[in-house]
């Protein structure tokens, strides 16, 4: 049974990355054809697939269907959801914090690397050096330590790099 819904998953994702997101849905179905329960990897994949195609929307939809009860996401499912929000132009900050929301307070998560990295990128693909501010303080609240990649998130912009250097010092 795992190994079908492992090849699922695998199916899901190489779909979503070639940008055929009925397909990847498709996958996703035919487990319970097979009375497989999805897992959160297999939902997070097909989360991905529509976020990777640009459907926040859809990606919003299975996200509510899979974890609205039957499954429970993970910090790469929220991830997932934040960057996909985030490379809307522009980003759909509204969207970015009602998922920061519902993470807190819906599924009992708390922000960490991953998800600040993912808004650190936002801030820095779009210039919007006083949000990347914000979320570094936040971090900081949060008590989460930045890791490698959130140094690389803020590489390019020198004021957030010198203010995670000074926050975290």
């Amino acid at each position: 049974m795992s190994s079908a819904r492992a090849e699922v998953t695998r199916r899901i994702k190489a779909l979503g990355r070639a940008g055929r997101l009925r397909e990847a849905i498709q996958q996703l179905a035919s487990l319970a054809k097979l009375g497989i329960q999805p897992d959160t990897q297999a939902a997070t994949a097909l989360v991905s697939a529509a976020a990777r195609a640009g459907d926040m929307a859809t990606a919003q939809s299975i996200f509510d269907e899979l974890f609205g009860g039957l499954l429970q996401p993970d910090e790469v499912t929220f991830s997932v959801l934040l960057r996909g929000y985030g490379a809307a132009d522009p980003p759909a900050w509204t969207a970015i914090d009602a998922t920061l929301s519902t993470m807190r307070n819906v599924h009992g998560l708390s922000p960490s690397a991953t998800s600040f990295n993912a808004l650190l990128e936002v801030c820095v693909r779009t210039d919007d050096l006083d949000r990347g501010l914000d979320v570094i303080e936040r971090m900081a609240a949060d008590g989460v330590e930045p890791d490698g990649f959130t140094e690389a998130a803020v590489a390019k912009k020198r004021v957030l790099r010198s203010h995670l250097r000074k926050i975290f010092a």
